[in-house]
Formats: C-alpha cells, structure tokens, sequence
C-alpha cells in the first residue's frame, strides 16, 4: 500500500520566525522635534516584514520591536543590508514607540519530530522516482540506537528507490496535499520481512500449502537514524499537520500488545490521517498483486465504523493502537466496489516482533514509559523509602541521594534512607530495557530512628524443652544488627524478611535470655524471655502401673534414666496403714542414677491397698514433669496377686527355677522375670537420650 510517483520530488525548506526573544538595541530611534505618533502591532509588522532581513515584530505593551538579522542572516533568510538597515530605520523613526534592535529566526522543534503515522518517502539516486509510506513506530535497535517500525513491503530497494526522507506534514494528502515534499533524509533499509523470511510468497494462491503461511508477516526497520531526528514514543491524529507539528497532538505508546475481536482501534497513516475501526477477523491473509506476488501476512481485519476509506496506498507501515498500546503495522486494504476502502488488514504487531527477533535483532518498540514516583517520602534512619515505577523497571536516584533500585512485577521499588536526619532533594529516572522515563524531582525526609525492642519468637517465655536450645530466633528491623545478652551471647544481623536468628548451645538448665537491635545511631530497649532446658521424666520399672503385687513382694521401687548422675525423686500416695512406710520414703531423699538405672529400696514393706508413685529427675538445678504409676498390693496367702505361673515347668527345662538368694526382687508378673531392665533394653534408651548428653551447658555469667 506505498504511494508512488513518476515526477521529480519537490524540495522544499522549512523556515518561520516564531515567538523570537528579545535581543539587544541595534539603532536608536530617531529623534523628532515633535512627539511622533504611536504605531500598533499590526500596523508596524505589516510594513516591517516586507522589508528583507526583518525576522520578528513584538511588543511588550510599551515599545514595539522590529528584529533583524545581522550580517550572516540566518535560517535561510537574507541578512540586512545597507539599504534595507535603513528602510527599517526609516519606518522606525516614524513612530514613537517602535524601536530596531538585533533579532534571530528560529526553526520549530517540530519539524525534526518523527511519530507513528507520519508519513515518509523511498526514493531513487536521481530523485525523478518516489514512494511514500508511512511510520509505525519509534523503536530501538539492539544496540539501543533509534530506529523506525514499518511495513516490510515498503522498502523500495529492490524497485531503486533505497533512499529515505521525512515528508512535510502540512503537504500530505491525509490535509489535503498532494504529498511528496521532502523535509528531511530519514535512515537506512534494516531488516526486512514480507511474507515468509526472505520476503517469501506464495508459489499458488489458490493452492496454498500451510507451511507457506508459517512465519508470515510484514515488517521492516529503518536504522542508521538521521541524529538530527527525534523519534518520539507516540502516534499522531494528524489534526496539527497544518502547523507541520505532528507531535503536538499524539498519542504516547506505553505498550505493546495483540488486539481481540471487537477491539476498537485506530490507524494513523500519511494519506488518510487517523481513522477507527472494529476488529472482525484474525488469522492469515494473502497480501499482494501477481506483479509482486501474494505474501501470507498473520494478523487481523478490521471494518471502518463510518462512511470513510479505513486505510489506502500511502497508510502502508503506518500504526495501529488500541489506546496507548501499539497492536498492529498496517499492511493491505480490502477493496469494496460500492464503499471503498474499508477494510484494513494489519500485520500482530507482537508476532511480527517476534520474527524480526528471529532473524533481524532484539528490536524493542519505543516505549513511553511512565516517570517513577515516591510514594512513601518520610523514613526513619537507615529504613526504606519507597516508589512506584514502571514493572521491572530500573530506577536510577540522584541529587542528595545516589542509589539504583528494581521495581518488581507490581511496580513497587525501595531505597535505603540515609543514617543523617533531615530533607534531602533527589531525581528518579526509570528505564525499561532502552526506554527511558523524563527525569522527575522529589523530596525525601529522614528522621531519628525510634527502634522497638525485637521480638523472640523462640524458645517462647516461660516454656519448657527436653531438648537443647541450639537457636535464639525473632523478628526486627530489616538490617539492624541484634546483640543478645543474659544467659546466651551472640549477634546477627535481621534479615530483608524481618528474621533474626543466633546460634547458641544451650543444655540442661533454667535461662533468661535478653535481645537488643541496633540500626544507624539507634539502640533499643532490650526484650527478655526465660525458660527451661530439662530432663525427660524417668521411667518406674517396679512396680508397673496396673500391677498386683502380695504384700512383701516388693522390696524396692526401680526405674531407668539415660542420664546418668541425675536425682530421682518419689512421692507416693497410699492407705492410712502404710503412712509410715510412705513417710519414710519421702524422707529419704532422691536416688542417683548409675549406669541408666536408679533404685529406692522399701524399709518396711507396704500393706496392703491401693498406691500411686510419681517420679521426677533433677540435673543442674531443673526438674522433668513427673510419671507416675499406680499398682495394689494384696496380703500375702489371699490368692490376689501376679506372682502365680510358677508351676508352668515346661519352660524351664524342668529344673523349675524357683530362683535362689542372689536374685532380685521379682515384679509380680512373673516370679522368673527380673525388676531391673536387662542390658540390651538399658541400652536402647541409653541410646534414644543420647543426643541431649552430648550437649554442652554453656556457663551464665
């Protein structure tokens, strides 16, 4: 869809004097014997700027200014001479108020803007050959120089038209010119995609074979951009061509997307301006002519919403958004005999990227991308500030406070606040690959750190373990460094997640144990906790809960412990008849575990009824909880009891092992069974508590 002519392209210069400042006197006005008449505005550049050499008329609603240029002129326009100095001198001196001071002509920055949907043109060496197509979009190269998005089918090389140039605005036909008026020279031919890579067609179109369609697109690159061009992240609507300021009034590209069915989008081209249109259709077309050949472009149909040509030749290569995301490169127009143009097929703009990237370079559009901000601008001593800025952006700081910080997927970005209190005023700039936001300006404050003690989240207050404290673990301020006093000694530093942890050896005993966090000149109160590391219960051997025992039988009460050297201590409960024996128990003091068994021997027997026994340890200065056992004993001759089976010889080899003098006491369940634990079952748990001896007790100062 290129427009094309066989005439010599017109040339012309762009010049106007605008919004000249005010420069220094270069001729008095003349002297009058009498009061000269006061001249207006309008009046005064009439008359001036038909003289050679004038470049503005202003007034600051006292005097009105004639400029000129001096000697070299500029902005392509004559420099005074002799004769003209003094027309402009004569009709100075006509009036009053009107003075001739020393001007300059300015270019309008517009006119080296580039924007999607300008238009441009492809010419041959002798200029006698032309073709126009249109922007897409500003982009970069993968070396991050500016470069243009357009349509592949446009690059006129291969019909000797290989040379680029802006077209003037104000002379396309999109405002009702004819076109091809060259303003400047753009760029050079990138890659190129038409079709299938190698801008390959169709061999048949009417037997299309479907990896003919594979990779089908159109898209091509200008690079080597002229620098005196300034590629801008937006596309035009055209309604300020007139002023030659296409950029004036466009629309910033933020992002770069696909369309869906029902879109509505807009079209920006150099012949027909900027058009709407609804998305109907998507897949693959063929688009072309048999001169050219009919290239598979994927993409998608869209239908004008009005009684107006959609997209024609000249629109080819220009951009297609829905809002401020770039979605399309326009590529062909569907003809309709009775309304015209009105419909456009544009190439996806992100498969089309896709395939540059396969085989071209890592383009990326030209994006406009949002400037950072601070959203949380007051922060204690060495905290975080905090911003938003575009997702996964890189945010560069600057001014009183130098840092880089990386947005993440939400947008959300942090900055160290200095130890120093007070305002500090700094510049963000955020940058997304090599799009780069404006720079913006910002005022942060920082204030005396008030610091909360940390929190121990373990071992908890007031708590009670079997097993040694290895780690004093909490929350605090991310990047404050933790000192923990009393009973333990250590330091650390809390993490970005607000967890601290130091590693202690903690065995048997009772601690209190304090945490202190220190960040910039900051200290906190400290945080206090106490517990215990205690032994497990020991374990009652004899006699065993639920047993039954006749009165006499029981000369001792034993257990097991792995801890040997600690003190076991009983407390029994009993009928009236036995409180003696009971007492006596109690009074006689704990029994030592030796070579994981413990032993309180029976003074007097116990009578008969119903007991309980509880049991603790006790090792440096701390005491398990309690197990405890309850048992009966019957009176000896009543036939109660568990001692009976002695008669079952058949398991004895037939020497009916009534046992001697040496043995030890039996349990009540078996008169050939032992109370003490058998080496292999002290073994076991000697074992099982193996971990908890092995910990060393650190010393409390």
């Amino acid at each position: 869809m290129s427009s094309t002519f066989k005439r010599g392209a017109r040339l012309s210069a762009i010049g106007a004097a605008a919004a000249l400042a005010a420069g220094g006197l270069m001729v008095a006005p003349a002297a009058a014997e009498e009061a000269a008449p006061a001249a207006n505005l309008d009046q005064i550049a009439a008359q001036a700027f038909g003289i050679p050499g004038v470049v503005g008329v202003t007034t600051d609603n006292q005097s009105i200014f004639i400029k000129v240029l001096g000697e070299s002129g500029e902005g392509g326009i004559a420099p005074m001479s002799a004769s003209n100095e003094q027309s402009v001198n004569d009709l100075a001196s006509q009036f009053g108020n009107v003075q001739v001071v020393e001007g300059q002509a300015f270019t309008p920055v517009a006119t080296n803007d580039v924007v999607g949907g300008a238009g441009y043109m492809t010419t041959d060496d002798g200029m006698t050959s032309a073709g126009a197509c249109s922007v897409g979009f500003s982009a970069w190269s993968p070396n991050g120089d500016p470069a243009i998005i357009t349509a592949g089918h446009c690059n006129g090389t291969d019909d000797g038209m290989p040379n680029l140039f802006t077209s003037q605005p104000s002379q396309e036909p999109a405002v009702g010119g004819e076109g091809y008026t060259i303003m400047a020279e753009l760029g050079t031919w990138g890659y190129t995609q038409f079709g299938g890579p190698g801008n390959t067609s169709v061999e048949n179109p009417y037997d299309v074979q479907p990896e003919e369609l594979e990779n089908g697109t159109d898209i091509a690159v200008i690079d080597d951009i002229n620098p005196e061009l300034n590629l801008l992240p937006s596309v035009t609507d055209w309604t300020t061509a007139g002023e030659d300021d296409l950029a004036k009034s466009a629309t910033s590209v933020t992002a770069v997307g696909s369309a869906s069915i029902g879109d509505e989008i807009r079209r920006s081209g150099r012949t027909t301006g900027s058009k709407v249109g609804v998305v109907n259709e998507e897949g693959y077309t063929l688009v072309g002519d048999p001169q050219i050949g009919y290239h598979p472009v994927y993409g998608y149909n869209a239908t004008s919403t009005g009684d107006y040509d959609l997209a024609v030749p000249g629109d080819s290569g220009g951009s297609v958004v829905i809002g401020n995301t770039a979605v399309g490169i326009t590529s062909g127009a569907g003809q309709n005999p009775e309304t015209g143009f009105t419909d456009l097929w544009f190439a996806d703009l992100p498969d089309a990227m896709e395939q540059l990237h396969a085989n071209g370079g890592e383009y990326q559009v030209a994006l406009d991308i949002a400037e950072p901000e601070v959203t949380k601008a007051s922060a204690q001593q060495g905290t975080q500030f905090e911003g938003a800025a575009p997702a996964n952006s890189e945010v560069t700081i600057g001014g009183d406070i130098e840092a880089t910080a990386t947005a993440d997927e939400n947008g959300n970005f942090s900055f160290a606040a200095p130890n120093d209190t007070g305002s500090f005023d700094i510049t963000l700039q955020a940058k997304q690959g090599y799009n780069v936001s404006e720079t913006v300006n910002a005022t942060v404050k920082t204030t005396k750190l008030q610091l909360d003690a940390p929190v121990i989240t373990g071992p908890e207050n007031e708590s009670k373990s079997t097993e040694a404290v290895t780690a004093v673990t909490g929350t605090g301020q991310p990047g404050a460094e933790v000192t923990l006093q009393g009973d333990a000694e250590g330091t650390a530093t809390v993490g970005d997640d607000g967890t601290w942890s130091v590693d202690v050896e903690l065995g048997f005993g009772a601690y209190t144990v304090g945490a202190t966090q220190s960040l910039a000149d900051s200290t906190s109160d400290a945080r206090w906790v106490s517990f215990q590391v205690v032994p497990g219960a020991p374990s009652i051997v004899t006699p065993e809960d639920g047993g039954s025992y006749e009165e006499g039988m029981i000369p001792a009460i034993t257990g097991e412990s792995p801890i040997n050297g600690a003190t076991v201590s009983l407390d029994i409960e009993g009928p009236e008849a036995a409180q003696a024996t009971i007492e006596a128990v109690r009074d006689a003091g704990g029994a030592e575990v030796v070579g994981g068994v413990w032993s309180v021997e029976l003074q007097e027997q116990l009578a008969p009824g119903t007991y309980t026994i509880a049991a603790t340890q006790s090792v440096d200065g701390v005491t398990s909880d309690a197990t405890s056992v309850t048992f009966e004993v019957v009176a000896a001759g009543s036939g109660g009891g568990d001692e009976g089976d002695q008669g079952d010889e058949g398991d004895q080899g037939g020497e009916g092992d009534e046992g001697d003098d040496n043995d030890l006491a039996p349990t009540g369940a078996d008169s050939a069974t032992t109370v003490l634990p058998l080496a292999g079952g002290a073994a076991v748990i000697l074992l099982a508590g193996a971990t908890l001896l092995v910990v060393r007790r650190v010393t409390r100062a």
